[in-house]
Formats: C-alpha cells, structure tokens, sequence
C-alpha cells in the first residue's frame, strides 16, 4: 500500500480530452517514488476518478523547468497497484483514491478548481 507524505494540484490538465487535475502525491516511505496523480470530476459533484497515475523520478535540482518530455515520467497506472497482497489492484487503487481526496484539504481544492473558484 502507497502511505501518503504530502500531495498538492500542480496544475490543471486534461488526459484524453478530460479534465483533471495533475496532483503530486509524495510517499510516507522512502522506498516509494513520488507519483504524478490525475483525477477528474465525476458525475456526481465531489467525486473523482483517478484517471491515471504517473512515476516521476524528475529531480527538481537536475530538471529545474520540469521537463515532462523525458523518460523521468512513467504511466504507472497499471503496475501502481497489481503487486499488492492486500487485495485486488482494482481495491488498492480505490484505496489510493480514498486515501488521495481524504488528505487535507486536497478534495476542498479540487472542488474549488473543478467548480471555477482558483485557490493557489
């Protein structure tokens, strides 16, 4: 299971034509990388898919204008969960989610984003 550290909106983005919100989810353990999560609003107001969940191994000292055109960048949407032996990788990444949109005030932003009001 991912334990999240910290996460926060990078920036509004779409993915295949969808809305999302790019956030970047930091890991409690070290032995995880950080990973770029991308959620859209769903039908009913106040939920979110998770869309898809990238591997970022970019080091902002290296890649200082956070280039995302390199290798540094992985779709890890699939692998992100399928190596769990707590439950299904469809559970894990419900988990993920759940535990995403419950971190501090991340589900507030997304609200406040998705619904047209901008907080930094």
């Amino acid at each position: 299971m991912y334990s999240i550290k910290d996460a926060k909106i990078r920036r509004m983005t779409d993915v295949s034509g969808t809305p999302c919100a790019e956030v970047e989810v930091h890991p409690a353990s070290g032995a995880d990388t950080v990973v770029l999560a991308y959620l859209a609003p769903t039908a009913p107001m106040g939920g979110y898919e998770l869309m898809k969940v990238v591997r970022s191994d970019a080091s902002l000292e290296h890649d200082w204008f956070d280039n995302s055109m390199h290798t540094a960048y992985e779709d890890a949407t699939d692998a992100a969960f399928e190596n769990s032996t707590v439950g299904s990788a469809e559970e894990e990444r419900e988990e993920f989610r759940q535990q995403l949109l419950s971190y501090g005030t991340l589900n507030q932003q997304l609200n406040e984003r998705f619904n047209g009001g901008f907080t930094p």
